[in-house]
């Protein structure tokens, strides 16, 4: 998992969890006794919407060999229509995956499929990432003489290499060091520690040309994790409630970030056809952890917008630019933050399909860089947009209004006009979306 601390982070202080190997059993997924199939409701208050949402709904199924073997998720946005993902997981005789195929009914242009290799020992060897429109993004392993993964290479489409990953092993503990590199010119970008004991994360230092930072790792008995201290230009902390079915397993879970708050509700199925949990909103368990005006499931509201007749452009030409910005959608809100935005492309005039361009974004006396290539363009609706990804597994989305938006917030009170979009979404899901003046 890629680790780069970029702009959702400097605000939010978010935390990262890690992995070292492929695995989605039972066991990585902290699941007990035989379990078939989860079902997990995920909800959050929405002030607009006077209420509480359904922000998400995931589904995973588990074979034979307590493997997951399928998985289905459908996210609600406020901006638009969301399809669901479905994908299916393939293993080896042996129990090892081999790959991951998405049989969604409709695919974006960023839908991915996984592919494993791996020696006649059964170590990883290779994993590549396989994108819509054919590129490929990969990871070379090497493994010591028991088996353990000792080091890993991650290379983007152009074959440049963006990761050099080592694991040390003393005892019950791991630490990864991971280094990252530009692909734009290969210097380093940051180094990242992670100390794992036990299997589970417990020490993450980053140290990068966005900021340094720390964060500390606890987990309940039952090994789901109960809370996480970040310390960097800022420092907060993240707590977590869970309740248990009598396998240990939970069904009901709070987190809470400083004013951010998400519910969880999860059924469980075994193979022996019992069932615990339900994904039903308990309000009494939400009011039990938190003081909400309305503790009850409302439809979401969607984001409105009123066009009005001054026109900014005819045309789907974007060139080198700077933009302003007043307004950021963050974590379903929208934030008063001004800034610039600029834009220049690199090799070409225009902003077009497999250009690279470099966008640096600038607030508050800080400036983030972020290097992406052009996967498509289009028009749709009432604006040109521009679809973008790089080797960190982040997108950018560019809208360019064929007319000049009036865009109204409600729990702000603010009426404001924008000219476009520019959303950009982060390796963790998280997105972030300027109005651009």
């Amino acid at each position: 998992m890629k680790t780069k601390l970029t702009l959702i982070s400097f605000f939010l202080s978010l935390h990262f969890c890690f992995s070292q190997t492929e695995k989605y059993d039972l066991e990585s997924q902290n699941l007990h006794r035989k379990v078939r199939k989860t079902i997990e409701h995920y909800y959050k208050y929405d002030k607009e919407s006077g209420g509480f949402v359904k922000t998400s709904v995931n589904i995973k199924r588990y074979n034979d060999d307590e493997n997951l073997a399928e998985t289905y998720s459908l996210y609600n946005s406020k901006f638009s229509e969301s399809n669901p993902v479905k994908k299916l997981y393939s293993y080896n005789a042996d129990g090892l995956l081999v790959s991951t195929k998405d049989i969604s009914d409709y695919k974006d242009k960023y839908s991915t499929e996984l592919k494993f290799t791996y020696d006649n020992k059964g170590n990883l060897l290779k994993r590549e990432s396989v994108y819509t429109d054919g590129s490929k993004y990969y990871t070379n392993y090497t493994n010591d003489s028991r088996g353990r993964i000792i080091n890993k290479k991650e290379y983007n489409k152009e074959s440049k290499l963006t990761a050099d990953v080592n694991y040390n092993y003393n005892g019950n503990k791991t630490t990864e060091i991971r280094t990252s590199f530009s692909a734009t010119d290969g210097s380093i970008v940051g180094t990242y520690i992670t100390t794992f004991e036990n299997g589970r994360t417990t020490l993450y230092n980053s140290e990068s040309k966005y900021g340094t930072s720390s964060t500390t790792y606890e987990y309940d008995k039952n090994n789901n994790i109960s809370s996480t201290h970040y310390k960097g230009k800022t420092n907060s902390k993240t707590t977590y409630d869970y309740v248990y079915d009598k396998k240990d397993n939970w069904v009901k879970k709070h987190y809470r970030s400083g004013k951010y708050q998400y519910f969880y509700f999860r059924e469980i199925h075994f193979d022996n056809g019992d069932v615990t949990g339900s994904t039903d909103f308990d309000a009494q368990f939400v009011n039990g952890l938190g003081n909400f005006e309305n503790v009850a499931v409302v439809p979401l509201k969607k984001k409105e917008t009123k066009t009005t007749t001054k026109t900014t452009t005819n045309s789907a030409v974007l060139r080198n630019t700077t933009w302003d910005f007043d307004y950021v959608y963050l974590k379903s809100a929208v934030k008063k933050l001004k800034g610039t935005i600029k834009l220049n492309i690199n090799g070409s005039d225009v902003l077009q399909k497999n250009t690279s361009a470099t966008l640096t974004v600038n607030f508050s006396g800080s400036t983030f860089t972020f290097n992406f290539t052009v996967n498509d363009t289009e028009t749709v609706n009432d604006k040109y947009r521009w679809m973008l990804s790089n080797n960190n597994s982040e997108t950018c989305s560019i809208g360019i209004y064929k007319e000049t938006k009036l865009l109204k917030d409600d729990p702000l009170g603010v009426t404001f006009n924008a000219n476009g979009l520019l959303s950009i979404k982060e390796n963790n899901g998280d997105t972030m979306v300027f109005y651009l003046k």
